[in-house]
């Protein structure tokens, strides 16, 4: 083992402050939404128990499409709300992304799946469903790789 990295050493820390631009990070999920680091910075006056240049952690209350720097709410609450339609802020954001997880622990119908995988194709996206857990983890690695990824949950 590395002199330089002891027990709990954060690994991703140093890849996700790469770069021009600062990458988000899905810290956890409840009921309610998704806890988000990355969207907003301590700055030179911190408030109580914040240090300068932290992340925050912002809770997003609801459904999300993460990009690499971005987050935003999406207006989506169950799988039947994914559609074609709902998926279209993907096709919009730039840097077009490479990949998109969809995150839902019930399965998307399959119908509406396919046609989503077969436009998204079209534009080289390849998009997966996986549960939540898996998607927020999957984006985060890829993210911390620099690669072009989006999720929605």
């Amino acid at each position: 083992m590395s002199d330089g990295l002891t027990r709990g050493t954060d690994l991703l820390a140093d890849s996700l402050a790469h770069g021009p631009r600062r990458k988000i990070v899905l810290e956890s999920y409840a009921p309610s939404g998704v806890d988000v680091k990355g969207l907003i910075e301590v700055g030179d006056v911190p408030e109580e128990e914040d240090l300068t240049g932290e992340d925050k952690i912002v809770h997003m209350n609801g459904s999300i499409a993460a990009f690499p720097d971005a987050c935003f709410l999406w207006n989506v609450e169950t799988p039947q709300d994914v559609t074609l339609a709902s998926l279209s802020v993907v096709k919009l954001y730039r840097p077009t992304v490479e990949y998109l997880f969809i995150g839902c622990d019930k399965p998307l119908i399959p119908s509406e799946l396919d046609k989503i995988r077969k436009d998204f194709r079209k534009k080289d996206i390849v998009v997966e469903q996986m549960d939540i857990m898996n998607a927020m983890g999957t984006f985060n690695i890829l993210n911390g790789e620099d690669r072009r990824v989006a999720c929605v949950l």
